[in-house]
């Protein structure tokens, strides 16, 4: 019984010495390694790519960085489960944006438009929904099927805030504000509804004027009244202020006098 235990002993002894000489295998580190350098310059062109193919953990590390960047903004919460409609542009769905956020330009975001509030939230990761830093945002492009609209947060030009869709841009620009109001008490005399309340814009030297209607619109052009008229009888151009796509015929024309 003793001799038993005796080589018991020596066995494990043997064992544990044989262990502790053993090298480590190939791929795993006896000290922490030291921290990969970040890559100097680079030129983003969307949230997963860049114009260099960095290491993995750089790769890792620049994701984190451009997350920050984009994701820069609280945390959304609904608020009008009790008003009809939406208070999101066209429908309460995601779309496909572009967006340039501080000079850095990211493809292919999911987001939506809440023209109610003016801001624009975005999915992250589908875990949590995300209400954009506004003053990080520069411009973006809303992808809705079967249209492009182009978004400038005009921080202040114009004496203008906020999301303002570019609808032509030259000498003069036309924008529009996509807005909605909250009329009360519409539906069923109890419940609250989501209304459209868009506002078109012109600028004419530097200076912004709404225009409803085909009057006002001639009285910011004023200064070539006359030759517009003539232009839109000869062409047979009628704007539509619904579709303010229409009235860019006029300021091309306008601009080229």
């Amino acid at each position: 019984m003793v001799m038993k235990n005796l080589a018991l002993i020596l066995n494990i002894l043997l064992t544990t010495t044989l262990v502790a000489g053993e090298k480590p295998q190939e791929g795993t580190f006896t000290e922490v390694p030291e921290a990969c350098p970040a890559p100097q310059s680079m030129q983003y062109t969307s949230i997963f790519q860049s114009t260099r193919e960095p290491s993995s953990l750089g790769r890792e590390q620049d994701t984190a960085r451009l997350n920050q960047v984009l994701y820069n903004g609280k945390i959304w919460l609904g608020m009008y489960f009790n008003v009809y409609g939406t208070e999101f542009l066209i429908e309460d769905k995601w779309y496909k944006a572009d967006i340039s956020v501080n000079g850095i330009y990211f493809e292919d975001v999911e987001v939506k438009y809440d023209i109610y509030n003016d801001d624009l939230l975005a999915n992250y990761y589908s875990k949590r929904i995300i209400i954009l830093n506004k003053e990080n945002i520069e411009e973006f492009t809303l992808y809705t099927g079967n249209r492009e609209l182009l978004f400038r947060n005009v921080k202040g030009r114009y004496g203008l805030e906020g999301y303002y869709q570019v609808i032509y841009e030259g000498k003069s620009r036309l924008l529009k504000k996509w807005k909605k109001k909250r009329a009360q008490f519409v539906i069923e005399a109890r419940y609250d509804e989501f209304q459209p309340d868009d506002v078109l814009i012109l600028v004419k030297n530097e200076t912004a004027y709404q225009v409803k209607n085909r009057r006002k619109l001639l009285k910011v052009m004023d200064d070539n009244k006359r030759e517009i008229r003539i232009f839109m009888r000869r062409e047979n151009i009628h704007p539509d202020f619904k579709n303010p796509e229409s009235i860019i015929p006029v300021l091309e024309y306008y601009d080229s006098l």
